[in-house]
């Protein structure tokens, strides 16, 4: 005979039934927050670690004027190039002797390559570094990676002075420590003298320009024409750089070019007695180094030709070419 439950006897199995069930869901969530609280856990260090080294860095460049040796003017040194060079253990130090961020300095961060400032700041993973004023809110300096597409970034900022020269403006210093891919280090063709007006190959030039917020060797590029191609190499086994947002200039003689055009600091020689075979009146010329390059082709019908002006770039990468009054690194 089957026995029939009694509303109380429902009741009780209900309660059992909901008790083993509220069980076994709790079971399930302490078994997935372990799981969580583990993943979490090694995110946590990793994070730890990003906000330590964005504070480091932070602490750093606000700490002093910075130096090289007994000098607080480190931003009048090259990085590589000299007795005294930006790489040999500079404190990379961004105030004035007034405890302002210095223009000057804040711009010279754009003389380091992207992978040597991060060593000498210790930092082991990517790095952006900007200020930025409040009135006008505008970008005065910024040096270093893209993090706008990173999915992970930890940033430490401060408000403080900055003195562009002749005005102290409140501004913000953020350094942003995250992950992401290495930056892009291309660098442009914008203006070429094919044909001067004094005959030499020692006298025709290339103007290239850095668009980056980071210094990129230029030993490691190769320029060439039709005819030949050419290594940029250096005196005295100095490590050449071209600052971010900086142009340089390749030619046979850099003595011949700083005497015949405009004393320049960027002033780069190529390996040979001409730049390729020699800047024909029409040419194709390419700026490459490993896998990428860029090319340009002009003829005399373009402009330019023995009449003491150069061919320039309407922007840094423009399709555009036209004759214009000599500029040699003021892209």
């Amino acid at each position: 005979m089957r026995r029939t439950l009694s509303k109380d006897e429902n009741a009780v199995t209900h309660v059992i039934e909901f008790t083993i069930a509220l069980t076994v869901f709790v079971l399930l969530v302490q078994a997935f927050t372990s799981s969580m609280n583990y993943r979490i856990g090694i995110d946590s260090d990793n994070n730890d670690e990003r906000v330590v080294m964005a504070r480091e860095v932070l602490s750093e460049l606000t700490g002093s004027e910075g130096k090289i040796g007994n000098a607080t003017n480190w931003e009048d040194f090259e990085f590589g190039v000299g007795t005294i060079q930006l790489k040999d253990g500079a404190t990379v130090g961004l105030l004035n002797s007034n405890g302002e961020l210095d223009k000057d300095k804040c711009a010279a961060l754009q003389k380091f390559p992207y992978t040597q400032l991060r060593r000498e700041l210790e930092v082991t993973q990517h790095l952006k570094i900007e200020v930025r004023t409040l009135v006008p809110d505008e970008s005065v300096c910024l040096w270093g990676g893209d993090s706008s597409n990173s999915t992970i970034s930890v940033k430490s900022e401060k408000y403080m002075l900055y003195n562009d020269g002749t005005t102290v403006l409140p501004a913000i210093l953020t350094v942003t420590i995250f992950e992401g891919k290495n930056p892009s280090s291309k660098i442009y063709m914008t203006e070429i003298m094919y044909n001067p007006t004094n005959n030499g190959n020692q006298y025709e030039w290339i103007e290239v320009y850095n668009p980056n917020p980071f210094a990129i060797y230029i030993t490691s590029w190769a320029i060439e024409d039709l005819g030949d191609s050419d290594l940029i190499v250096s005196d005295d086994d100095d490590t050449l750089t071209i600052p971010g947002n900086k142009a340089g200039i390749l030619t046979t003689s850099p003595t011949v070019f700083t005497e015949t055009y405009v004393d320049y600091t960027y002033v780069f020689s190529v390996e040979d007695t001409a730049i390729g075979n020699g800047l024909g009146n029409s040419e194709t010329i390419t700026l490459s180094r490993g896998n990428y390059a860029e090319s340009f082709s002009y003829t005399t019908s373009d402009g330019a030709n023995g009449n003491g002006k150069s061919l320039t770039r309407s922007c840094y990468n423009c399709e555009t070419w036209n004759e214009a009054v000599t500029s040699p690194g003021t892209v």
